[in-house]
Formats: C-alpha cells, structure tokens, sequence
C-alpha cells in the first residue's frame, strides 16, 4: 500500500514537472529546430524600415535602382568606367529581391503559393534581417561613387592645366628662355594616377594625385631657387660687365704668360734630360764594343741587338732634339 502511495506521488511531481517545463518552452518561443511561425509577431515586424530617421519602403528602394540605373547610364555616356557600378546595381536588385520575398514571408495576407516560393528563394538566405533599407546600401555606394569620380575628374583636369599654364616651370634655362617641363619621375606620377582613375581605383588614383602634388611642389621650389640665381647672374653681369670685361682680358693675359714661362721650362728640362740620355747611350755602345771585342764576354748575337737598339734611339734623339731646341730659341726670343 505505502508502495503503491509513493508511486502515486512521484508520478503526480512528474506530470506537475513536464507540464511546467513544456509551459516555459511556449513562453519563449525555443524548440530544437528552425521552425516558421506565420503568427510570430517578431517576424511580423514592419519590411519598411527606418533610416535616418525616414521609412525605407518598396517604392524608395525602387526609385534608389532607378536612379542608380541613371546615373550608370549617365556615367557611360560620358566615358567613365561603370564596372563597379554595375556590380553594385546587381547587388541591389538582388537584395531587392530578397526584401521582396521576406515581405511576402512577414505578410499574413500571403497566399500559401507566395510563401512557398518565399521560403524556396530564400532557404539559403537569413531573410529576418533583410529589408528594403538594405537596397540603399549599395545605391547609396553608387551615388558616392559618382561624385567621387567627378570630383577626382576636375582634379586631374585642375592638375593637367597647372602644367599647361604654370609659368613657374618655364624660363629655367641659365642664360637663355628656353621652356623646362617637370620630371619624368614625377610626371609618371600623374599618368598612374589617370590609369588608377580610368580603372575606377579611385583611393589609389586620390592618393597618387597628392604624392603628385608634394612632388611638383618640390620641383617648383627647386626651379624657382635655380631662377633665383639666374635673375641674380643676370642682374650681376648687367651691372659689372664693363669690370668683367676687363678681368677677363687681365686673366688671359697673365695666363699666356704664364704658359709661355711653363712651356720654357717644359722645354729645358725635356732638351736636358735628352741629351743626358744620348751621352748615356754613346757610353753604352762603347762598353758594348769593348764586351765584345776586347773583353769577349757576350756574343755577336747580343751585341748586335743592342747596338740595334742604341742606335735606333740615338736615331730618334738626333731628329727630335733639334726642333726642341729650335722651339726653345722661338720662346726666348719672344721674351718668354
């Protein structure tokens, strides 16, 4: 009997448990799977959604696409580049699309045909947090794309102009007016900042305009220092030409002078050293012939080769000493 209690009891504690747990799973809407609730009211949220403090509807997010659609058309006629623009714009009709079938999903009044093919379109897709506001993600990146490229467009315009009138990089020549272009390093700048801008890298083709900037100012400043001195040697040989002048006649004569006294000298020493050289050579073929005749310490082989030799070098003295000397006499005579 007191068995048959106790089984009673724990039995009565067990229904009582399963029945409080099972109530507190429905008051928090949690099972072990994914489950759509056409009564949810979470997912009965509103599809229009407030950005910036404005209601996003189906109707703005399709004005957004028809605008972004002008302004891609806009931008062709005019020869920019509209690849990510067009990527953009797919995007926004595809997100458009999937607001449109989570609308149908959150929509009560959906038929079961508009929701079955809502749940097929979107069975891969996390389609409660999708709204029509997320359409202006993309149309909103595509409008800013086209002011930045705009903008960008008017400063390769402003830079291609500065080059084209900027009378600082004309006039560098020291003594002359001839016309001076910046540098190929830096002009190569510009071109890769047109490149980046015609393939719609648009921070790359931002970023290479200001290095092109630093770069041009820093050959401005260059090129107006090298002015500087060319006005500043201008204005000295305007002023004292008469006196540089006559320093010019001064330092040319002396130079002769000058010269003429080295030369002498050139001369001297070069007449000394070859006559001392020939009596050198003479006293070599004596003690030549006496090796070979008197003494027979070398062979008529040898002694022929260097008599050879002797005599070819004495040849060369006896022709050249005399034109030396001559040319000595002409230096003194002039006073020299």
């Amino acid at each position: 009997m007191k068995q048959q209690i106790f089984i009673m009891i724990v039995s009565i504690f067990l229904v009582l448990g399963i029945s409080f747990f099972i109530f507190n799973i429905q008051n928090s809407n949690f099972t072990g799977f994914a489950v759509y609730n056409d009564s949810n009211s979470d997912l009965k949220s509103n599809s229009n959604q407030i950005v910036n403090e404005k209601i996003i509807t189906k109707q703005d997010a399709l004005q957004a696409i028809n605008d972004s659609e002008q302004i891609i058309k806009e931008m062709q006629e005019k020869n920019f580049s509209v690849v990510y623009m067009n990527d953009s714009l797919i995007e926004a009709k595809l997100v458009f699309e999937q607001a449109r079938y989570a609308e149908i999903l959150r929509d009560n009044n959906s038929t079961d045909k508009e929701k079955t093919d809502a749940r097929n379109a979107l069975r891969l897709v996390k389609w409660q947090d999708i709204d029509y506001a997320d359409v202006l993600v993309y149309t909103n990146d595509i409008q800013s794309r086209k002011e930045i490229a705009y903008l960008l467009l008017d400063k390769i315009s402003v830079e291609d102009n500065n080059l084209n009138n900027n009378a600082e990089l004309k006039s560098v020549g020291l003594f002359s007016s001839s016309s001076a272009g910046i540098s190929n390093e830096t002009l190569n700048i510009l071109i890769q900042a047109k490149l980046a801008f015609s393939e719609e890298r648009y921070n790359d083709s931002e970023n290479l305009l200001t290095e092109f900037n630093l770069a041009l100012e820093k050959e401005k400043a260059q090129l107006s220092t090298l002015s500087g001195i060319k006005k500043g040697a201008m204005n000295f040989f305007q002023r004292y030409w008469i006196h540089i002048i006559l320093l010019l006649i001064i330092l040319g004569i002396v130079g002769y002078f000058t010269y003429k006294r080295y030369e002498k000298k050139l001369l001297i020493n070069k007449i000394r050293k070859m006559k001392t050289e020939e009596r050198v050579l003479n006293d070599l073929m004596k003690k030549t012939q006496t090796e070979r005749f008197k003494e027979n310490k070398i062979s008529g082989l040898v002694y022929n080769i260097r008599m050879k030799k002797y005599e070819e070098r004495l040849q060369e003295i006896k022709e050249e000493l005399p034109v030396l000397e001559e040319r000595l006499r002409y230096c003194q005579d002039n006073g020299a």
